[in-house]
């Protein structure tokens, strides 16, 4: 029984749909109230085009910047300015969209209103570095391949930034409304994007820490300027949370269920290394199998989260797929089907979001000379499914809400 792609992309384009960034924010727009000033607009993120267009369509706005990862495109409002910033690493461009947007909330007066569009990949997307940009791009990379998590990653971001950490609404006096997609596990909107707009408080000391954990160094000069840099005052900003991991993945299980499918949602928390992650998902799906859980077969399992990867190999891939790859051996001729995907269509160093897996996985691997322990050892993931065209090809999506990993046990519809 070989993959049924047709399932898996009818899937993958019924949950992407559920959290389509336009019509996401498009709903919460047509609840606000327009101010007696100007609309300026400030978008962030892998979704920042079709929330800002949005935004476009329900307002007028007098000026605006647009910082995405997509190819840049001339815009319908010859105010409002688009730009392509670096992702996962910041580049020039990344700071140029950041000054510009304090531009604008400098030109903003009280009566006015300031829309942000705030979306996952804006952490790099969107950055006024304190150090030289070249050491916060070292640090970003050193931390990302020594496994980092997201939170420990961004709260050195915080530390190391003018924007980030809560920073952003001191450079106005005009209101502020930020409407966010989250992006990280717990919705937690200090740790979107690194909390551009959210007051909270930024531990230098504890950023200091996580280097010293993932033994990074930052450099004697940028240490200190880092430390005597003086904060800025926070200010209270309304946030709207539009789309999250949980809504995905209710939107999974209810693909499932129309397929006939009985289906568990298990959490948006998953975390952890993702070859570990894998064993402890695999294990519950190979006791449902084998009627050892209150989880009877035929049924499904969805969850969320985002998982890490330790880089020791060459290889290309990401979380998603190693996962995949781990999973391999543990449905090895078993009647499961595995899926783990980026719903932003973006999965590490590769051209895929993820990959799917099943019973017969390793065995047509072999029978095509694939050692799937070489590709796993060497970091290799994509190269592995990519041979077996198992790959999960969508493109970059626009929307962001982190992985999804989705197993059918015990039905011949995988």
């Amino acid at each position: 029984m070989k993959v049924n792609h047709d399932l898996v992309n009818g899937l993958i384009s019924y949950v992407l749909k559920s959290v389509d960034p336009y019509e996401r924010t498009l709903e919460h727009l047509k609840e606000i109230r327009r101010p007696n000033g100007k609309i300026f607009l400030v978008a962030f993120g892998k979704s920042s085009v079709k929330m800002a267009k949005a935004a476009l369509d329900v307002f007028e706005i007098e000026k605006g910047v647009v910082v995405t990862n997509e190819e840049v495109k001339k815009s319908e409002n010859p105010d409002v300015e688009y730009i392509k910033g670096g992702h996962p690493i910041p580049n020039e461009s990344s700071v140029i969209g950041a000054k510009d947007a304090i531009e604008i909330l400098q030109c903003a007066h009280d009566e006015d209103l300031i829309l942000v569009m705030i979306s996952g990949g804006g952490s790099a997307l969107f950055e006024y570095p304190k150090v030289d940009l070249d050491i916060l791009k070292n640090v970003t990379d050193s931390l990302m391949k020594k496994g980092a998590n997201i939170n420990e990653l961004n709260a050195v971001r915080k530390s190391l930034s003018f924007v980030k950490g809560g920073k952003l609404p001191s450079y106005t006096r005009a209101k502020m409304i930020s409407f966010v997609m989250s992006d990280v596990v717990g919705d937690d909107l200090a740790i979107i994007a690194s909390g551009p707009t959210f007051s909270q408080h930024v531990d230098l000391k504890m950023s200091l820490e996580i280097l010293e954990k993932y033994k990074v160094a930052l450099p004697k000069m940028a240490e200190d300027t880092t430390l005597n840099e003086e904060e800025r005052e926070q200010k209270d900003v309304e946030h709207v949370l539009i789309a999250t991991n949980k809504d995905a993945c209710l939107a999974a299980k209810e693909f499932l269920e129309k397929k006939g499918l009985k289906s568990v949602y298990l959490g948006s928390a998953i975390q952890g290394e993702a070859r570990e992650v894998a064993k402890t998902l695999g294990g519950i799906y190979v006791e449902s199998l084998r009627n050892r859980s209150d989880f009877l077969p035929p049924i499904a399992f969805v969850s969320g989260g985002e998982t890490t990867v330790s880089v020791k190999g060459n290889g290309k891939g990401g979380r998603n797929q190693e996962m995949a790859l781990a999973m391999a051996p543990i449905v090895a001729g078993k009647d499961i089907t595995f899926l783990s995907f980026g719903t932003d269509g973006i999965d590490g160093h590769s051209s895929a979001a993820g990959a799917v897996v099943d019973g017969t996985t390793l065995e047509r691997a072999r029978r095509s000379r694939l050692d799937y322990r070489v590709f796993l050892d060497g970091n290799d993931s994509f190269n592995f499914f990519d041979k077996l065209s198992d790959t999960i090809v969508t493109g970059p999506t626009g929307t962001n809400v982190t992985d999804i990993q989705i197993a059918i046990v015990g039905s011949k519809e995988g």
